[in-house]
């Protein structure tokens, strides 16, 4: 008859024991031998993934920067062949505008091929500066034939205006706005800065009415009385205008030459009593 007892209770072997003890000790021989090593080599390994992936990036960058220099360069050329045909055709209206906003790109190219140069070709680096530099004389030469100021800054909308309508105007336009911003810098440094902000914007104001009217004039003479009488009367108005804000500049330059005047008379009287 089978029995269905509890099976008997196997003894625990000495060696068994012996055998897990044994292993644990290599185990954690093996980790105090090992375990700096493998925390070596991954920190390593993580150090050689970060390096490689920076210069990765690095590399990515650069090429992309290139790209962008040479496409900057291509959009450059374009618009020297539209300017070299405006001048064929004498619009010089339309070349005062794209010369002047192409100057700043024509900076922006030359400072980002000296930022790439050592990952150009070197004659390829010296030809970029060298045509850039070029078209850039060139564009400055012709808009001062033109009596336009070569200073490299966005061409607003009533200067644009103007360049279209009333070309005839833009030496004397360009010679008030120079002196408008000197005029702000000097004011900033006075005393009675808010007295002499709100004459001088009482006078730009007026400036600006005569403009606006010569130009609404221009643009349809025949709507108007006298068109040309007034035309003329108006023109002369903004010379003399421009003749004088260069009187107040004068002047407000004067004003910083007080201790100057005071000192020199000081030391003339020194020297006469020598």
């Amino acid at each position: 008859m089978p029995y269905y007892g509890r099976p008997p209770r196997r003894k625990f072997s000495f060696t068994f024991l012996i055998g897990i003890l044994f292993i644990l000790l290599l185990l954690n021989t093996a980790i105090e031998h090992f375990l700096p090593i493998l925390l070596l080599l991954g920190t390593g390994g993580g150090v050689y993934y970060l390096t490689t992936r920076k210069s990765r990036l690095e590399k990515a960058n650069i090429s992309r920067r290139l790209q962008d220099l040479k496409d900057s360069i291509r959009l450059a050329d374009r618009q020297i062949k539209l300017l070299d045909s405006y001048l064929d055709a004498k619009e010089y209206a339309q070349y005062s505008v794209v010369g002047r906003q192409l100057l700043p790109k024509l900076e922006e190219i030359k400072a980002e091929a000296d930022s790439l140069k050592n990952n150009m070709d070197i004659a390829i680096y010296k030809r970029v500066t060298k045509k850039a530099e070029a078209f850039e004389t060139d564009i400055k030469l012709q808009l001062e034939k033109l009596h336009i100021s070569t200073a490299a800054e966005p061409v607003g909308q009533a200067e644009n205006d103007l360049f279209h309508q009333a070309p005839e105007l833009i030496k004397v336009y360009d010679s008030i706005q120079t002196d408008h911003q000197a005029i702000l810098k000097k004011i900033e440094e006075a005393d009675n800065k808010a007295e002499l902000t709100a004459l001088h914007q009482a006078n730009m104001q007026r400036f600006q009415d005569i403009l606006d009217g010569y130009l609404k004039i221009k643009s349809t003479p025949k709507n108007y009385y006298n068109a040309e009488e007034r035309l003329e009367k108006a023109k002369a108005a903004l010379e003399q205008f421009d003749l004088d804000l260069d009187e107040t500049l004068r002047q407000l330059n004067e004003s910083d030459l007080k201790d100057f005047d005071v000192s020199l008379r000081m030391m003339g009287q020194k020297a006469d009593n020598l």
